[in-house]
């Protein structure tokens, strides 16, 4: 059996058993309360802080604290900390990070200032306008994030809500470098030697109540002397009809000529994993594409009620099957690429989907109810012209078989 495809199985098992571990606890909350006062402040564990998962580091064990003080009588004024740590498995290096918040209560428009001091890793190329978390597990696929940077961040901006727009702006400044060259993934335990990136953004984000969320992000990469100039637009929407509810998604983005590879757009996907994730490519390969300007569609149409219902009070299981089916597609393009959409930047080799790609996906949600979870399968085909570069002739090699997992109680 291959190397990578005994690893891939590997990895799989370790995911499975550690989120079945983990879902009953992030059916509660994000947080667990363990102290309150009578004024209202508190002290919280972070559930997300406990295990984290990606390609580098495989496991990430730790844990996180939230403390809210009580409201100031003055103003109602709230100030919080919060502190995490984490060590990973396979990279044998801590993770740690110390924020602050203070929500202004006279101010008419929320505003909240926040600081975050960190020694953490980036993904490189990253498309996220939001946090995954576990209450949610298909909004996971930083899962199969793999590229890395080892960056000290130091964090300071402000958010504010306007006619319910939220705005935010904030400053980042991070010293470190990349864990990863073209050859493969590179490891300060292994005495490998860590290529040095600091850089410094100022970054604005715009998140309209239609479902529209706009980030821009400008700044410099030193010492390589590089510009960092990032755009970026996301449409969410649950249209609900009498029977079925549509699920559409919509990511774009563009960066010009000459921005590091970094603060490129990855399209990589999620091939390998056992879950079926949101808004990623299912059947494309960690790092396989890349992209200076890109556009991603995500659609799905499910049932909104089950079938039926079924229930053993002995085994305590159940089935509540509801199908559905999707189709995941996208496009990009890199500045000077050749006509296959290939490129060589920054002694990285690139490809671009130029050719485009298509997942029609189906599914059944709920086939299994244990716990506080639905279980379910699905299975997503690449679809891909002949011509592209990246067309894969096998059907074994463009197939996914997954399992989908949504919480009872979110």
């Amino acid at each position: 059996m291959p190397f990578f495809a005994l690893r891939n199985r590997t990895m799989a098992r370790r995911m499975l058993a550690a989120l079945l571990t983990l879902l009953p606890m992030a059916a509660t909350a994000q947080y667990i309360p363990l102290w309150r006062s009578a004024a209202g402040g508190h002290l919280d564990v972070n559930l997300d802080r406990v295990w984290n998962y990606n390609l580098y580091e495989q496991s990430r064990w730790g844990a996180g604290l939230r403390w809210v003080l009580a409201p100031r009588k003055v103003d109602n004024s709230r100030i919080s900390f919060e502190v995490y740590a984490g060590y990973g498995i396979l990279d044998r290096q801590w993770k740690w990070g110390v924020g602050n918040e203070i929500a202004f209560g006279r101010s008419r428009y929320g505003l909240t200032q926040y600081i975050l001091i960190a020694r953490d890793y980036q993904a490189a190329g990253s498309r996220s306008l939001g946090a995954g978390s576990y209450s949610d597990p298909a909004s996971l696929a930083a899962f199969m994030s793999r590229r890395m940077s080892d960056m000290a961040t130091i964090v300071w901006g402000y958010r504010w809500r306007v006619r319910g727009t939220e705005h935010q702006i904030d400053g980042r400044v991070a010293v470190g470098g990349r864990l990863f060259d073209n050859q493969g993934l590179l490891y300060r335990c292994a005495g490998d030697t860590i290529i040095e990136e600091n850089h410094f953004v100022v970054r604005w984000k715009l998140q309209l109540p239609q479902g529209l969320t706009t980030q821009v992000e400008v700044g410099g990469v030193m010492p390589q002397g590089k510009i960092i100039s990032r755009g970026m637009a996301e449409y969410q929407r649950t249209e609900r009809f009498k029977s079925v509810d549509l699920q559409t998604h919509v990511q774009a983005g563009i960066t010009p000529p000459g921005t590091p590879y970094t603060h490129m757009f990855d399209l990589g996907g999620t091939w390998g994993a056992p879950f079926s994730f949101r808004n990623t490519l299912l059947t494309a390969r960690p790092n396989e594409f890349t992209a200076n300007t890109f556009l991603l569609l995500t659609l799905r149409l499910s049932l909104r009620r089950p079938f039926y219902h079924g229930w053993n009070r002995t085994l305590q299981i159940g089935t509540a099957p509801r199908p559905f089916v999707g189709l995941n597609a996208a496009w990009g393009h890199l500045w000077g690429q050749n006509p296959d959409g290939q490129l060589q930047h920054e002694g990285l080799d690139l490809q671009a989907p130029l050719w485009g790609i298509a997942e029609p996906i189906v599914g059944i949600e709920g086939l299994l109810r244990w716990g506080i979870a639905d279980w379910g399968v699905a299975v997503a085909y690449r679809c891909t012209p002949a011509v592209a570069p990246y067309h894969h002739a096998s059907a074994a090699d463009n197939l996914a078989l997954l399992i989908t997992a949504t919480l009872i109680f979110q």
